[in-house]
């Protein structure tokens, strides 16, 4: 059971790096939400995260379908 899991954990948290790696380095979009002076959450992390996300989840559907 844990050989399954392990793949899909370094997936989510790769998507979770990737998306966070965006919201550090990009300004695009709106400011959707203020989280302080000089700091908040831009559509583009959304954006980024859905579809970090999103390719998170049809890879662990493939490797949870695989085993």
């Amino acid at each position: 059971m844990l050989h399954r899991l392990v793949p899909v954990a370094v997936v989510w948290a790769a998507a979770t790096a990737f998306g966070l790696a965006v919201a550090l380095w990009t300004t695009v979009g709106p400011v959707v939400l203020a989280l302080g002076r000089g700091h908040g959450v831009h559509v583009g992390d959304l954006v980024a995260l859905t579809a970090a996300y999103a390719e998170a989840a049809v890879l662990t559907r493939r490797l949870l379908r695989r085993a």
